[in-house]
């Protein structure tokens, strides 16, 4: 099973807590009011639309946490490629607890699932070249930990977790200092840790200010194809490179083609398609 070293058992189980605390499920007071307390359903969890399943830890914990007696069969590894109609999982228990636990656990199939998804539509679109597909820090607050694991599941690659695992760089640290060349030669004398540096630029005469310096990784913000390409001869292969912003469909190969090492896409984790993942009884 595909896991995010940031995934574990406790960290499940209390996100699934939280989340089963905020729909009050074990006070569903439509359930607790019109379903026999001994009626046994059983059911199925079934995929409306092709994708990659992830979350089926979490979605299981959903139905445990109501009710340790349900019974979950996954009928698919975590990280699997299903297609439309498939069933992902059979379910069998108190109707009542399957009814409680149904929200909660599909929710989190379906946001997790979808994330996988929507990376390995881009992984599979630059498949012909050397690039890899990267999440960024744009993502749901306090659901970071959980959409990067399922960029993971994807096919994608994690860029930094927090504003610790690295130094970064960026934009408004460039405005505010307004001198890029300082701001990198301090990192590399105050970088003690041995973090990770990572530079951003906005155009070719921010790089060829800093292009002798040996940091670790170069950013190219919004910047075109063909400025990357010329930025690219500039460099060579002295810094793993990553291009990001306004980054699509429509021209993620144009951007594939410079030959970046990385490729960031925001849209996979801060705005989200869930899969289409019903349960049907």
């Amino acid at each position: 099973m595909i896991k995010s070293k940031l995934i574990n058992s406790s960290y499940i189980k209390n996100c699934v807590s939280a989340a089963l605390f905020e729909d009050l499920a074990s006070k569903d007071i439509t359930t607790e009011l019109l379903v026999n307390k001994s009626s046994i359903t059983s059911a199925k969890l079934i995929a409306k639309e092709d994708g990659i399943i992830g979350g089926l830890d979490f979605t299981e914990e959903a139905f445990k946490q109501i009710d340790k007696k349900t019974k979950f069969k996954r009928k698919f590894q975590e990280g699997s490629i299903i297609k439309k109609n498939a069933v992902v999982a059979e379910i069998k228990g108190l109707t009542g607890s399957i009814l409680k636990s149904e929200r909660t656990a599909i929710n989190f199939l379906g946001f997790i699932s979808g994330i996988a998804t929507t990376t390995n539509h881009f992984v599979n679109m630059v498949k012909e070249y050397k690039t890899k597909i990267c999440c960024t820090r744009k993502t749901i607050p306090t659901l970071r930990v959980i959409q990067k694991y399922a960029v993971t599941l994807g096919g994608g690659i994690n860029n930094r977790y927090n504003l610790f695992d690295e130094i970064f760089i960026k934009d408004n640290h460039i405005s505010a200092s307004q001198n890029i060349f300082d701001l990198v030669q301090n990192s590399l004398k105050l970088n003690k840790s041995g973090k990770i540096i990572t530079v951003e630029v906005d155009k070719i005469s921010q790089l060829e200010i800093i292009k002798d310096l040996s940091f670790n990784r170069l950013l190219f913000d919004n910047m075109k194809p063909d400025e990357i390409k010329k930025a690219l001869v500039l460099v060579g292969n002295k810094f793993e490179t990553e291009a990001s912003g306004n980054i699509t469909e429509k021209n993620i190969i144009d951007y594939a083609k410079t030959g970046v090492d990385r490729i960031s896409i925001g849209k996979i984790t801060h705005s989200p398609k869930n899969l289409d993942i019903s349960l049907d009884f």
